[in-house]
């Protein structure tokens, strides 16, 4: 996921320069008390990506007039709403803000296109789109990630000459890969499909479980789920032998990070997200490709894309307006992106806030310079699909209860009782609210 707890260090860093830009750039004239000006003209920003530290001084080097400020929420979205004897934002920035009902958090923000502070045609226009409701735009998107498998480049010749992969490829070139020794014992396995939760539940979503929030409650295709986890145990089951031998051979061979297990030879795949896949290739030299994963000419993004939005009850939305029609030009992020490759610092996450830019000539264009792999495979706008909206646990419903769901079909005993999905969500349940 891509905008990441803040760490110790990137917290100190980031009161760091908040308490800087409230000294030096947040007044008008520097004989007028600092403190008075810091409480009139801030621009207060909620948000879990630590990078926005690094965005916030840049803008405020550059606007003498305003001082934004970052206010660090480990999910913004379930902070809403601030406590009573809490400052309200100006500014939300987060995953999880998409709800049935964004008026009663946010400002429409048509306003920005009316007045032509910024233009629809510069953003990806799915991801655009996922932020109205009703035709009206309640929220812009920031960022996204997307699915992919990685391989060694020794290997290329294993793989289709294409941009993408989809699932029954993954599966018939994996499967091609296995090998055994003279004991019967395996000594290659292309790919263990039980070796990524994540990976499990992508095949869920790709094959039409639709989870959603619905009224107050998760719901989703139950028939879709169970088809995806009943395709997944025969893949376990015909390809690799059964659950325990794919977990045998995870123990003795795929110990280590998922770029290594490609580069050992034991493996032809490995599962990961586009922010940890180009955050490695670019501290690292490794001869590794990669390939998007699709189904039905459509790559999934993850569901934690970062949107932005200003707070219904914001105290400076003049302010807010200026720091969002600053942050949407291509210039200005190309500029952030040129001030992390010079910084070298520690909270260089991929990207945009860890993630492809939701503006098309960013990610097009400016990105491949910093991200040299990017060159010979950008994503396809054209398959880019847009996630359900999700409510603000989301995270912790697919880790407790979907995840293992469908782990347990594939690994249930033959002629033992399929398991339930409600079973499961009990117990998260009682985790969670008890």
């Amino acid at each position: 996921m891509h905008c990441k707890k803040l760490k110790p260090s990137v917290f100190i860093l980031t009161i760091f320069l908040c308490a800087g830009v409230m000294l030096t750039g947040c007044s008008k004239n520097g004989r007028q008390n600092a403190r008075t000006v810091y409480q009139q003209e801030r621009i207060v920003i909620w948000t879990s990506c630590r990078e926005f530290a690094q965005y916030i001084e840049l803008f405020n080097r550059q606007h003498s007039d305003n001082c934004a400020i970052l206010v660090y929420k480990e999910n913004p979205a379930l902070s809403l709403p601030p406590a009573k004897d809490e400052n309200p934002p100006d500014i939300i920035v987060g995953s999880w803000l998409r709800t049935e009902s964004p008026q009663k958090s946010f400002k429409s923000l048509d306003y920005l296109f009316d007045t032509k502070r910024l233009t629809s045609e510069v953003f990806y226009p799915q991801l655009l789109d996922s932020g109205k409701r009703k035709k009206v735009q309640y929220l812009l998107p920031v960022s996204f990630n997307l699915p992919a498998v990685v391989f060694s480049t020794d290997n290329k010749d294993l793989i289709p000459e294409n941009y993408t992969l989809s699932l029954e490829e993954i599966r018939q070139t994996a499967s091609a890969f296995n090998e055994k020794n003279k004991k019967d014992a395996y000594t290659k396995i292309g790919f263990t499909p039980l070796g990524n939760d994540e990976f499990l539940y992508l095949v869920a979503k790709m094959k039409g479980t639709d989870f959603r929030e619905g009224k107050g409650e998760i719901v989703c295709n139950n028939q879709s789920l169970l088809n995806a986890s009943t395709m997944l145990r025969d893949w376990v089951y015909k390809e690799n032998t059964s659950p325990q031998i794919e977990e045998d051979f995870s123990f003795k061979y795929l110990f280590m990070p998922y770029y290594r297990q490609v580069s050992s030879g034991r493996t032809l795949y490995a599962y990961t997200t586009s922010d940890n896949l180009f955050k490695i290739l670019k501290e690292q030299d490794l001869s590794i490709d990669y390939r998007w994963v699709v189904e039905d000419n459509s790559i999934y993004i993850e569901d934690s894309l970062t949107m932005l939005g200003i707070y219904k009850d914001s105290r400076n939305q003049v302010g807010a307006t200026e720091f969002i029609s600053w942050f949407f030009q291509s210039e200005n992020q190309k500029n952030i992106l040129e001030t992390k490759e010079g910084m070298h610092l520690e909270t260089d996450l991929f990207g945009i806030a860890g993630g492809f830019s939701s503006l098309r000539d960013v990610t097009e264009h400016v990105l491949p310079v910093y991200y040299n792999q990017l060159l010979t495979n950008l994503p396809p706008s054209q398959m880019l699909t847009v996630p359900q909206m999700l409510p603000a646990r989301w995270e912790s419903y697919r880790t407790l209860v979907v995840e293992p769901y469908i782990k347990a079909v594939i690994t249930m005993a033959d002629g033992e009782t399929t398991p339930s999905l409600q079973d499961f969500e009990k117990e998260w349940r009682k985790k969670v609210f008890d």
